[in-house]
């Protein structure tokens, strides 16, 4: 038998609260895009064996079959990657590809989020996890503790006829794991001594935002898109330098709005930085993009539909 996971990407807008003092922290807003993707492939073997380029997928497998207790006799190939640390939530869509694939072949019974816990992952935000699972459109509602999950607070299906242009420039990549973890515990620290609120962007998801999905209004969603971004950028400019974590990504946001995408923002740490738009208009935008990356030191060009699905499964016997 040989089962294939294929994962969604995703696009991450930002946290809600960093101040905790309603009981809960974080809370996260996000989508799920098809490209790009990780694919892996999980088929018979006599003993175990991981073929991949990232060590983490050996982290990973073995995590999973020592806390299930589940007989190593397969083969993991790790046979397409999200590119790592620029944004786009590779290491979440890795890990959950890899206990997803053992838990269909081996027949063990766990579900993904009792996989994420034990891989280390959700512990501030739930988009990849969900992302995963359901794709669409994803609201988490944050922690009330560590060691616990975000709950799933809002999913819906984001409209296929919209398309995402992706520019992931190439600028430095190093906000991941502990220097990561660095940032938040001294935005956390900060927000709650200076008693800062990002209230404005919970507003502008509620009253705005989501709205806007609902009624497939591609206008107004982009605007609040954009406006969402500024608000969070604002909280997080105290540890990444500005409203946005670099002057090229600035640079390229202002670039897709004024190119015709409806909204833009960056994902994440970046350095991926995103555009909103339409199937009328996404090939010029992607073009016009292209030349200013290069004009910039380059980089690569993403376009993406939406994915409502999470990731796939496919067995073959």
């Amino acid at each position: 038998m040989k089962v294939l996971i294929k994962t969604p990407s995703r696009i991450h807008l930002g946290f809600l609260d960093l101040r905790g003092d309603l009981g809960r922290i974080y809370g996260s807003v996000g989508f799920a895009i098809k490209y790009p993707y990780t694919l892996i492939s999980i088929q018979d073997s006599d003993k175990l064996e991981i073929h991949s380029d990232d060590k983490r997928v050996f982290t990973y497998v073995k995590n999973i079959i020592n806390y299930f207790k589940i007989t190593p006799n397969f083969r993991v190939d790790v046979l397409k990657y999200i590119p790592a640390h620029v944004g786009l939530g590779s290491g979440t869509q890795l890990s959950l590809a890899v206990a997803y694939g053992i838990s269909i072949y081996t027949g063990a019974q766990y579900s993904i989020e009792e996989a994420a816990k034990i891989l280390g992952r959700g512990k501030r935000s739930g988009i990849g996890i969900y992302s995963f699972k359901y794709g669409g459109f994803i609201v988490d509602g944050g922690i009330s503790k560590e060691g616990e999950l975000p709950p799933l607070i809002f999913n819906y299906k984001f409209p296929e006829d919209w398309v995402i242009v992706i520019g992931i420039p190439n600028i430095e990549r190093n906000i991941h794991g502990e220097y990561e973890v660095t940032l938040f515990n001294k935005l956390i620290a900060r927000l709650k001594r200076e008693s800062l609120v990002p209230c404005e962007a919970s507003r502008i998801l509620l009253m705005s935002m989501i709205p806007a999905l609902i009624k497939k209004d591609i206008v107004s969603f982009g605007e609040a898109i954009t406006r969402f971004e500024v608000e969070v950028g604002k909280m997080f400019s105290y540890v990444q330098g500005g409203i946005y974590r670099s002057p090229i990504i600035q640079k390229g946001i202002e670039f897709l709005l004024s190119n015709g995408a409806y909204g833009s923002g960056q994902s994440s740490w970046g350095p991926a930085f995103y555009g909103i738009t339409d199937k009328d208009n996404y090939q010029k935008i992607a073009d016009k993009l292209k030349s200013f990356l290069k004009s910039y030191g380059g980089g690569d060009i993403i376009v993406s539909s939406p994915n409502n699905e999470g990731a796939k499964a496919l067995i073959l016997e």
